[in-house]
């Protein structure tokens, strides 16, 4: 059986109008008048407090299939009506129900209120700096002639600077001829921090040098120095070195150069983490450029065998 037509059985059994239900359920006539008529449903209170004026369960009013309980409803007349209250203080008006609207939340705007603040404050602090350490560019009427006008600074040349870390894989310092090399003669260069010394040699150190260039075909003769025959223009030799190009200015280690006249330039190939006991690198070969060819400068390897 529907709900609408339980709570019409029910209040006929009680032999209650739809005034007198309404009234005990605090609703009005036509609450309950849409509820027999099944046009809508009681909210769960009004279920729960009908169960208890028709004396039935609530799983009767709500579930269709439910059997009545045994025994019916109670055929109790209804109560009476509660007698009115006594004289006195009218009773304090009820508050409105709750119109369904969640309160507003505050912190959304206390929040953005607090980062309007903290920038405004920046700001301030910003503009107090500004201020404070502004110092006025033009100088004074008085000096404004005496000071003397700034040069523009050249740009930079970056092909200049420019500065290529590479690491080759055998320890190997390619030797570059000194422009502050002497006319004539051998010379050795020392080069310790920012210093730059230099001397020559004795005939007893000079004849155990060229001992040493012998085998690649380099000879000497008085004073003047030859590959194959033919007179050297440079020839320049890196005993020692720290591993820096020797034109970035931070080469640190010990060279000896020769400059005079002449179609060959040579350099020599040292292994620097292979000394000897003189303390300078193992000599591995030697290199020679003709500076006669038009075709620029190809500088070719020779080594002792080739001369055995």
């Amino acid at each position: 059986m529907p709900l609408a037509d339980k709570i019409i059985e029910l209040r006929k059994k009680q032999g209650w109008s739809q005034i007198d239900l309404a009234d005990r359920l605090d609703v009005s006539r036509q609450s309950v008048s849409k509820w027999e008529m099944a046009q809508a449903v009681p909210e769960l209170d009004k279920i729960i407090k009908m169960s208890e004026l028709f004396a039935v369960t609530t799983d009767y009013l709500l579930k269709d299939d439910t059997p009545m309980p045994e025994g019916g409803p109670t055929d109790a007349p209804p109560p009476p009506p509660e007698e009115p209250p006594q004289s006195g203080p009218a009773p304090e008006p009820e508050a409105p129900p709750p119109t369904g609207k969640k309160p507003r939340k505050k912190w959304p705007w206390i929040l953005a209120a607090a980062v309007v603040l903290v920038i405004a404050l920046n700001w301030a602090l910003i503009a107090a700096g500004v201020l404070a350490y502004r110092v006025d560019p033009t100088p004074p009427p008085f000096l404004a002639e005496e000071l003397p006008q700034p040069s523009p600074t050249p740009a930079p040349n970056m092909a200049e600077e420019a500065v290529t870390d590479t690491v080759t894989e055998e320890p190997v310092q390619e030797a570059v001829a000194d422009p502050d090399a002497v006319e004539d003669g051998m010379t050795e260069y020392v080069y310790e921090g920012e210093s730059v010394t230099a001397g020559g040699f004795d005939e007893a150190t000079l004849a155990a040098i060229a001992a040493e260039y012998a085998p690649y075909g380099i000879t000497c003769e008085d004073g003047r120095w030859y590959y194959e025959g033919q007179p050297i223009r440079v020839f320049t030799d890196v005993l020692t070195s720290n591993g820096e190009s020797m034109t970035g200015g931070h080469f640190q280690g010990t060279m000896r150069n020769f400059a005079g006249e002449g179609d060959i330039d040579v350099r020599t190939v040292r292994d620097f983490q292979h000394c000897g006991a003189d303390g300078n690198g193992a000599l591995l070969y030697i290199e020679t450029c003709d500076i006669r060819h038009d075709s620029g400068a190809v500088w070719m390897e020779h080594h002792a065998e080739e001369h055995h």
